[in-house]
């Protein structure tokens, strides 16, 4: 509701100014004749029309009915009333659409264009044909027996209104809705002191009193003022100085004062309302040239004040020349090219042509050609500077197009020489480091055609066979071959497409792949790396890399390594003898004691088939224990192949333990064991495990040869790391510790504490440990002693 009363508030108030100018102009009508002087509601609903959307319009129109109806129904057929208001309306929505649609600038009548529209089709075209119309009318209807009167009165009444009200009441509403700054005091006082001059030469002319006797020539009394306010205040001064003076001498007329004195008052008026209708237009079109002529020597000192900024602060050396290429001024860019001044220039002795040079020589003219400057048509020359230097220029032209004289610009060369010669240098050492390189290389750009190529890649393409998809060239698409190899089942290149389309699309930097070539002799190896060209446009450099050699070296380290992992164990094995021989001595004499008290049995006579039962059951258990330990020898001594398979360390833990047993007997240790009972499998070689495992349990008793036997004691546990998903094995002793900072050192190889040790055996367990993908440290123990930890994933977290 709020809403819609705010969007009705404009249009009511349009109508209440339209009640009010329609009473106004009543009041102004003669006695004696149906002529108004002065009516205004027309030009009033016209102005508000050129304010508000076009699609607002309908409101006004509807705003203004009652009020129209209510200021002219006294004594008024109902008829007369319809006519009037269509005629009215009409003439407003006309001349406003007429002035929008023609006029470039319909909110401004400062224009010529604008004022000329609104005078010829607001002023003058819409007025006389709704008045035509509207006399038309009222014969149809019996209401006017005599046309011409209304059409002439009313043309020329609403002529001087649409004038003078509509381009005053557009230009204050245009300054309130732009919010510019206001008036200043003495602007403001000259204004004032217009204004009530103008009211008091129109009151001491046109009013009665001792005023001069009436006569047309006191029209023309006020014209100088109506030249001030016009040269001083532009459209709205002329408009509202015309208006005060064409209100107060039509006041006078109607009231018998004005300065015609005709016998025909109707006539009287008429002429009268003619000629300020024909001032007010000669003074709005003057007000209109006047403002565009401002307007334009406005226009004309910022373009030149333009052009002087742009000429003088021009990153390009600029001249204008004069009189046959006589430089007359050059900007600043021009003075610290050529190093001239100021001076040299005011002096008018430079010629340009005398600063050129080409090839070192003077740059002379075709003397056919008749044009000086046609030697400089955006040609490369040298210019000769004021200190025997030579710039390399292009050099450029253009003439004034009326006056003599012209432009001329010089473009500075030096900088893309020296960047040429820089970009040349490196696409040198580019091609140079290309060409040099071992490795094949080849640029493939984000479509996935080959762009760049070394020697090295062409070389190996031209002598790969021709089935072969990634021995492409430049030009051809590395993509394509890939996707047609793959197609046919290649598996190398579809691994090749797959990584090449993960790194154009940018879902990885760098993709590493290993390829095995057969050839004629022995299979090579080759690392193909797709690694993102960092730039813009995007695109992968391949690079080929054969890697042979090094697989070969690695192979021949895997093997030493399992040797000297073997003989590591042999050694271990040949510490442990003792404790072997131990633990099969105890078997085999069992079966000895067994079988003589069998043989005695037997020789007596009275054995029974129960007691030899036992015996013999007793003989097979100590001849499995003996086995077991025979073969687990044997475990320890074999060479064969790495094999990794679920091992439970808890038993491995075990087993080793029983292994050492006599050692730890012997050595006075007492071994504590702590078993983590959900302790999953890892994945493993039992053999190698178990050798990192004895390799740290005899470590550990001969860290404790010094130790008083009361603190020998080895504490070896297992444990489950959930984060990491790896299984621990700790071993404890509590010997003298490892010396500060050697934590590290004593996994070394040939780094050793005995006296008798190669320094080889934690060497081979963290090698062991790391072929697992595990890991193995040391550190001292809080209450004395050392702690070794061996970490290993689980069979489930394995990579």
């Amino acid at each position: 509701m709020i809403s819609l009363f705010k969007s009705w508030t404009v249009p009511l108030a349009v109508g209440a100014a339209y009640y009010i100018a329609a009473e106004v102009g009543q009041a102004l009508a003669f006695p004696s004749a149906p002529v108004s002087v002065l009516w205004a509601p027309n030009a009033i609903l016209m102005a508000a029309l050129l304010l508000a959307p076009r699609e607002q319009w309908g409101m006004y129109l509807a705003a203004v009915v009652p009020f129209h109806l209510f200021a002219q129904m006294m004594d008024t057929p109902m008829a007369q009333l319809v006519i009037q208001y269509c005629a009215n309306v009409s003439l407003s929505v006309l001349g406003a659409y007429a002035i929008l649609t023609l006029s470039p600038t319909p909110h401004r009548f400062d224009r010529v264009r604008s004022a000329f529209t609104l005078v010829l089709f607001g002023g003058l075209l819409a007025p006389a044909v709704t008045s035509i119309f509207m006399a038309a009318g009222f014969m149809v209807f019996g209401v006017l027996a005599e046309a011409r009167l209304t059409v002439v009165a009313r043309t020329i009444t609403n002529t001087f209104a649409v004038v003078t009200l509509v381009p005053l009441i557009v230009h204050c509403a245009e300054r309130l809705r732009s919010g510019q700054r206001p008036i200043s005091v003495k602007r403001a006082a000259e204004g004032i002191t217009l204004a009530l001059t103008v009211l008091a030469i129109c009151l001491l002319l046109f009013l009665p009193g001792e005023s001069p006797e009436r006569t047309p020539l006191l029209l023309y009394a006020p014209l100088p003022l109506l030249g001030w306010a016009t040269v001083r205040f532009g459209v709205s001064g002329a408009c509202a100085a015309c208006l005060t003076t064409g209100a107060i001498s039509m006041l006078a007329m109607v009231n018998g004062y004005g300065p015609l004195s005709g016998a025909d008052p109707a006539e009287n008026a008429l002429s009268l309302v003619a000629f300020h209708v024909v001032m007010s237009i000669i003074f709005l079109t003057s007000a209109a040239l006047l403002e565009e002529w401002r307007h334009a020597g406005l226009a004309l000192s910022l373009s030149k004040a333009r052009f002087r900024s742009i000429f003088e602060n021009n990153l390009i050396p600029t001249a204008i020349w004069r009189d046959d290429l006589r430089i007359s001024e050059a900007n600043e860019a021009f003075l610290r090219l050529t190093g001239f001044s100021g001076e040299d220039i005011q002096r008018g002795k430079l010629r340009f042509d005398d600063l050129t040079t080409w090839n070192g020589k003077p740059a002379a003219r075709d003397p056919e050609s008749g044009d000086p400057l046609e030697l400089f048509d955006n040609t490369e020359l040298e210019l000769a500077l004021r200190d025997g230097r030579r710039v390399p220029v292009i050099l450029g032209h253009c003439r004034f197009p009326t006056d003599g004289g012209g432009v001329i610009y010089a473009l500075d060369l030096s900088a893309f020489r020296r960047a040429e010669a820089r970009r040349q240098r490196v696409e040198s050492l580019h091609a140079a480091v290309l060409t040099s390189l071992h490795d094949q290389i080849a640029v493939v750009d984000s479509r996935g055609t080959v762009i760049e190529i070394n020697d090295s890649w062409r070389h190996a393409a031209d002598a790969a066979p021709a089935s072969r998809f990634d021995r492409v060239l430049a030009g051809e698409n590395y993509l394509q071959c890939c996707a047609r190899a793959a197609e046919l089942g290649d598996r190398t290149a579809a691994d090749h497409l797959a990584a090449l389309r993960a790194v154009i699309n940018g879902t990885e930097n760098r993709r590493l792949l290993e390829c095995r070539e057969i050839g004629e002799g022995d299979a090579g190896w080759f690392e193909v790396s797709f690694e993102r060209l960092r730039r813009t446009e995007g695109g992968v450099v391949i690079t080929r890399t054969e890697v042979t050699a090094r697989k070969r070296a690695e192979a021949d380290a895997r093997n030493q390594r399992a040797q000297l992992t073997h003989l590591s164990r042999a050694a271990v094995l040949g510490q442990l003898s003792g404790a072997f021989a131990h633990e099969l001595k105890q078997p085999l004499t069992s079966i000895l004691g067994n079988a003589e008290a069998a043989l005695s049995i037997l020789k007596k006579g009275d054995a029974s088939q129960a007691e030899l039962t036992e015996i013999l059951q007793d003989i097979v258990q100590d001849d499995e224990r003996a086995a077991q330990v025979i073969q687990r020898l044997r475990a320890l001594l074999g060479k064969g192949d790495t094999q990794h398979s679920p091992v439970e360390l808890n038993e491995l833990v075990r087993e080793s333990i029983d292994l050492v047993h006599s050692e730890f007997v012997t050595r006075n240790v007492v071994a504590s064991v702590h078993l983590d009972p959900n302790l999953p499998p890892v994945l493993a070689d039992r053999v190698q495990m178990q050798q990192v495992v004895l390799n740290l349990l005899l470590n550990a008793c001969e860290a404790m040869v010094g130790t008083v036997p009361a603190r020998r004691r080895a504490v070896i546990s297992t444990r489950f790391q959930s984060v990491t998903e790896a299984a621990e094995i700790t071993v404890q002793d509590f010997g003298p510790g490892i010396p500060p900072g050697d934590t590290e050192r004593i996994f070394q190889p040939f780094v050793t504490t005995k006296s008798h040790g190669l320094g080889l055996g934690l060497a081979i367990c963290r090698s062991v440990a790391e072929a697992h993908h595990g890991v193995l440290w040391a550190e001292n123990a809080p209450d004395g002693g050392a702690i070794f930890h061996i970490k290993i994933p689980v069979a489930g977290g394995l990579p």
